[in-house]
C-alpha cells in the first residue's frame, strides 16, 4: 500500500495551521493538457476575503496520483504518464487547486502478432497491434490503419482481421501517427481435405480442455502442422489458437475446426463448477483504535504491523482466540512489513515515516517469539523508508523509497547488517529533486523464490532479475535482468485513480501479480471508506524471458492487495470485497472470477472495527490448517477451508 507520500502528505496539507489573513488560494493556470516528458510552471496566490493579493507567504505543493506526476516545491510539474491529475497547493492554512489531463507519449514504435500461423484461401487470423512510447510502455487504444501489400494475396479489414486470397506472401502493416509495424503473412494452397476433432466430451466451469484436429489430405494422409482455425458458438466460452477451451458459464458449446472451405465439429457439455469445499470464519480480534497492515505466522506466533507506530505479537496457540503478549514500538508512521526467518529466530520490520528521517528496516529478536526484542537497525543508505522487504536466507531485498530501487541488505550478522547489492529500473521518467528523493518510478513489492527476484514496479510492470538462478549470471551483491512485462492501467480503471503493479507471487509456472488501485488523493486517518479497484493478472512464465498473460482474477467493484497461494488455493486480500479463496488448480486460462473458482470468503468488517462494518482486507496467509488475515479496518481474521456440511 503506497502510503508514505500520499496519505501523509494530504493530512498535513488539509490540517495545517489556518493563516489568519488567508481567505482563499488561487492557482495558476487552474486547468490544462500536459504530454508526459514534459513540464509546467504553476504559481499560487494567496488571497484575503476581499479578494486581495497577500504577498510572501510559504507554498506547499503536492499532486496526485504521485505516478502521473510530481511537482517540487517551486510548483514545476513534471508530467510522466498518462492520466489525470490533481495539484494542490497550501497557504495558512488554506487549500487551492489545479487540474490537468497528462496526454501519453507519441508512439515510436508499432509491433505486430498474430493469433494463429500459415492461412490458406479463404482462412482467416486475427492481428494484434500494439504501439509503445519511448519508455516501451503501451498505448491504450491508438487508432491503426492497417494496410495490404498484396490484397489478392491477403486482404486486412480496418479491425486487422487477414483473410487468405491465393497461395502468395503479403506484408500487412500498420500505421498510427506516422509509425508503422508490418509482419509478413504466408498463405499456402490448401492441404486439407477433412478434419477430425477429437477431445473431452465435457468438464466444468474454468477447466481448460484440450481440442485437437486431425487433419488429413485428399488421398487420406495426415498433414502435419495444419493451418487450423478454431471457433465456438455462444459466448460463455472461449477457445483459444491452440484448442485450449474454456467456460465461463454452463451449457452445451460446439467447438468448430476450420481449415480454409474444410470444417469439423463437435459438441462439449460444461457442467458448473462445484466446491466441496467452503471458507469458514473460525475467530478473530477487532482493532479498533489504529489500522492493521501485514501479517506474519510462524509456529505458534501471528505478528502484526500497523498503520502506526507498533507491531503486535499474538499467540495462535489457539487459533479461534488469538492473544496479544506483547508489542515493539517504533520511531515511524507507518510498520508496512514484516516477516520473519524460514526458522522464526530474526524478525524484519520496513519502517516509514520517521520523525528523524532514519527510516530503513529493523531487526528482532525472536528467541522468546512471543517477546519480540530490537535487535538492530539498518538505515544506512535507506533511511528515506521502505515500504516492503523479503526474506531469503541471509538477505533482505527491500524497497528503497529514495531511489525507488531495490537493496540487497546481508544479515548473516544480524548485529551488524550490511547492504550488498542494489538494483533500479532505468527509465526517462526518473527525477531527483532537491531533498534527493526519486520521482517518476515506484518499486512496491518483491518476492524472491529460486533464485529469482520478482518487483513489482508500480507504473513499470514486473521485472524479473536473476539473484542466484543461473539465468543470467545474477547473484544477491549483482543482480542480473531476465526479463520485464508491462501494460497500460488506463486499460482497466479510471485515469484519475492512482493504479499500479502492487504485488507478485510465484507458484508453479505462473506469476501472480496484482494491481493497486486508489483515489487520487485520500486520508488514511480518516474514519470514512476508501474507495479501491484492482485485478491480479496470472502471467505464465514457462519461458521466464517471455511472460505471457494467460488469466486474470478481478472481485467486481472491489479493490486487491496482498496474496498467498498454498495447495492450489489463491488467498487475496480483496479490500472491500473481504478475504477470498480461489481455487487455481490445473491450468488456468481467462476470467477465473467468471468461471466460478471462487470457493468462498470472509466478510472481514465488524461494527467495532476503525472503520465500522466495511471490510479493507491486507491479505492473507495459510498457516497449519487455518488462514491468518489482516483487515485495515477490523483487526485479526482467523479462517480455514472445511468440508461443505450437508443442511437438513
Amino acid at each position: 500500500m503506497k502510503t508514505a507520500v500520499t496519505l501523509f502528505l494530504l493530512v498535513a496539507l488539509v490540517r495545517g495551521q489556518a493563516g489568519a489573513q488567508v481567505a482563499s488560494v488561487e492557482v495558476s493556470p487552474a486547468s490544462g493538457t500536459v504530454v508526459a516528458g514534459r513540464s509546467v510552471q504553476l504559481t499560487a496566490r494567496a488571497k484575503d476575503a476581499a479578494g486581495n493579493v497577500i504577498p510572501g507567504g510559504t507554498v506547499v505543493w503536492l499532486s496526485g496520483p504521485f505516478e502521473i506526476a510530481a511537482v517540487d516545491q517551486s510548483g514545476m510539474v513534471r508530467a510522466f504518464r498518462q492520466g489525470s491529475l490533481k495539484v494542490l497547493a497550501r497557504v495558512g492554512g488554506k487549500v487551492g487547486s489545479a487540474e490537468f489531463t497528462v496526454l501519453p507519449k507519441p508512439a515510436v514504435k508499432v509491433t505486430i502478432g498474430a493469433e494463429g500461423g500459415r492461412l490458406v484461401p479463404g482462412g482467416v487470423v486475427r492481428l494484434t497491434a500494439t504501439a509503445t512510447t519511448e519508455d516501451d510502455e503501451p498505448l491504450l487504444g491508438p487508432a491503426m490503419v492497417f494496410r495490404s501489400s498484396s490484397p489478392g494475396v491477403a486482404s486486412v479489414d480496418p479491425s486487422g482481421v487477414v483473410t487468405g486470397r491465393a497461395p502468395g506472401s503479403a506484408t500487412i502493416t500498420a500505421t498510427t501517427a506516422g509509425v508503422s509495424g508490418s509482419l509478413r503473412v504466408e498463405v499456402i494452397k490448401n492441404p486439407v481435405a477433412r478434419l477430425e476433432v477429437t477431445g473431452p466430451a465435457g468438464g466444468r466451469t474454468g477447466d481448460v480442455l484440450r481440442m485437437s484436429a486431425r487433419a488429413f489430405d485428399r488421398s487420406g494422409g495426415f498433414v502435419a502442422d495444419a493451418p487450423v482455425r478454431w471457433v465456438v458458438s455462444g459466448g460463455g466460452a472461449t477457445v483459444y489458437p491452440d484448442g485450449a477451451l474454456v467456460a465461463e458459464r454452463a451449457g452445451a458449446y460446439l467447438v468448430n475446426a476450420i481449415a480454409g472451405a474444410v470444417t469439423a465439429a463437435t459438441t462439449v457439455t460444461i457442467l458448473p463448477r462445484v466446491h466441496d469445499r467452503t471458507f469458514e470464519t473460525v475467530g478473530s480480534v477487532v482493532f479498533s483504535d489504529l489500522q492493521a497492515a501485514e501479517g506474519w505466522a510462524i509456529g505458534s506466533v501471528y505478528y502484526v504491523s500497523t498503520i502506526a507506530d507498533r507491531i503486535y505479537a499474538f499467540d495462535i496457540s489457539n487459533p479461534a482466540a488469538p492473544v496479544k503478549t506483547d508489542s515493539v514500538m517504533f520511531d515511524a508512521r507507518i510498520i508496512n512489513d514484516i516477516s520473519t526467518t524460514a526458522d522464526g529466530k530474526i524478525g524484519v520490520v520496513s519502517r516509514q515515516g520517521s520523525s528523524v528521517r532514519k527510516n530503513g528496516i529493523a531487526f528482532l529478536d525472536l528467541s522468546a517469539p512471543l517477546h519480540p526484542k530490537l535487535l538492530s537497525e539498518y538505515t544506512a543508505t535507506v533511511s528515506a523508508g521502505v515500504h516492503s522487504a523479503f526474506v531469503d536466507g541471509h538477505y533482505v531485498y527491500l524497497t528503497d523509497d529514495g531511489t525507488r530501487g531495490m537493496k540487497v541488505i546481508d544479515f548473516q550478522d544480524p548485529a551488524n547488517p550490511r547492504e550488498v547489492g542494489k538494483w533500479t529500473l532505468d527509465n526517462r521518467h526518473a527525477y531527483v529533486d532537491p531533498t534527493g528523493q526519486t520521482a517518476g518510478r515506484y518499486l512496491h513489492d518483491i518476492q524472491v523464490k529460486d533464485g529469482l527476484a520478482y518487483l513489482a514496479y508500480f507504473k513499470d510492470g514486473v521485472v524479473i532479475l536473476d539473484v542466484g538462478s543461473g539465468i543470467k549470471g545474477g547473484s544477491p551483491a549483482n543482480p542480473a535482468f531476465v526479463s520485464r512485462y508491462t501494460y497500460n492501467t488506463t486499460e482497466f480503471y479510471p485515469p484519475d485513480m492512482l493504479a499500479g503493479t502492487h504485488t507478485v507471487f510465484r507458484y508453479g509456472k505462473y506469476l501472480v501479480i496484482g494491481d493497486e488501485v486508489f483515489p487520487q488523493l485520500f486520508d488514511s486517518d480518516s474514519r470514512d471508506r476508501i474507495k479501491t479497484l484492482g485485478r491480479l493478472h496470472v502471467l505464465d512464465v514457462t519461458d521466464i524471458e517471455h511472460p505471457v498473460k494467460v488469466a486474470e482474477y478481478s472481485v467486481p467493484n472491489a479493490g486487491s492487495h496482498n496474496i498467498w497461494i498454498e495447495n492450489d488455493v489463491l488467498y487475496v486480500g480483496n479490500f472491500e470485497a473481504g478475504v477470498r479463496a480461489v481455487d487455481v488448480s490445473g491450468e488456468l486460462r481467462g476470467d477465473l472470477y467468471a468461471q466460478g473458482r471462487e470457493i468462498g470468503s470472509i466478510w472481514a468488517a465488524s461494527a467495532k472495527g476503525f472503520r465500522p462494518n466495511v471490510p479493507m482486507s491486507w491479505g492473507a496467509q495459510p498457516h497449519r490448517g487455518f488462514v491468518y488475515a489482516t483487515d485495515m479496518n477490523s483487526g485479526i481474521w482467523v479462517g480455514r477451508l472445511a468440508p461443505k456440511r450437508l443442511t437438513p
